[in-house]
């Protein structure tokens, strides 16, 4: 994909109308910083945007980052269609994760140190992380998979799971599908 089309699908998750890109990206902090995320993605990996675009776009990136409170690496493989609820707690430095990804406030998806090996974890397709939830280590979650308020998963989830607690448990397999709005197709 595209750096466009992957910011073009970021903005589909906050409204499936065919509203105007500023008036998501004025509307939207999540997606303002999205926005140049994507960017400082995409230019840090040309040689002629890695010293011209990208020293400007991370100054930007930076700035927001610190002013909404998300720590979200631009060197992580995040796919299509990333939706940020609310400002302010979002630590999230997964290996990888697919698209349709919705993240709430106060959210950690974060690594761990075994036997001096740094292990991150990686999310599939429609995964919704409710406010307060924590994912740990370097697990597996499946898609389609919802993990409830303040649960703290630190073992892989499968597909269409719906994780709570502390340790994260599967209570039932229905899901993540009534939390992830507007999904990119």
């Amino acid at each position: 994909m595209k750096l466009m089309d992957f910011i073009l699908a970021d903005k589909h998750r906050y409204s499936s109308e065919p509203t105007g890109f500023w008036k998501i990206y004025w509307s939207y902090e999540g997606f303002r910083f999205t926005v140049w995320l994507r960017i400082c993605q995409e230019t840090r990996k040309k040689k002629i945007t890695k010293y011209t675009i990208f020293p400007i776009a991370k100054l930007v990136y930076k700035h927001y980052k610190y002013k909404f409170g998300y720590d979200i690496p631009y060197d992580r493989d995040i796919g299509p269609g990333l939706l940020i609820f609310h400002i302010g707690g979002v630590v999230f430095s997964p290996k990888s994760c697919g698209k349709n990804v919705t993240i709430s406030q106060n959210t950690t998806v974060g690594m761990t140190v075994h036997e001096g090996i740094k292990e991150f974890p990686i999310l599939g397709d429609n995964v919704y992380l409710a406010p307060g939830s924590a994912v740990i280590g370097g697990v597996k979650v499946g898609n389609n998979v919802a993990i409830g308020t303040n649960a703290v998963l630190t073992k892989s989830a499968p597909d269409n799971s719906v994780i709570v607690g502390i340790p994260g448990k599967v209570i039932s397999y229905n899901g993540a599908q009534e939390y992830i709005n507007n999904p990119y197709e």
